[in-house]
């Protein structure tokens, strides 16, 4: 088997941030109408949705991060975003002659 050079793995990162990006603004398009056709119906219960979900998000949040295996999972996340962010040191090169 053949390594893949750098460029080869930077076209696959790029090729899947690409795919990533579309699908966000895809799903960010697709919400709005469906908001905004959801308000132009009947915007009273547009409001109470809303409020309902705000409500059960901050119920969700408040008992997630209250929690101490919440504090220990973010600390996790952030150690490896820290180790996986360190730049990579250079190897050194002998020069002989």
């Amino acid at each position: 088997m053949r390594k893949a050079s750098r460029s080869e793995i930077a076209g696959g990162a790029r090729l899947g941030l690409l795919v990533l990006g579309a699908c966000t603004l895809w799903l960010v398009v697709q919400n709005t109408f469906l908001v905004f056709a959801m308000l132009w119906s009947d915007p009273p219960v547009a409001g109470r949705v809303a409020m309902a979900v705000v409500k059960a998000g901050s119920l969700v949040a408040a008992k997630f991060w209250a929690s101490p295996a919440a504090a220990a999972l973010a600390a996790g996340v952030l150690l490896a975003l820290l180790i996986r962010g360190r730049p990579a040191v250079a190897p050194r090169e002998a020069r002989h002659g």
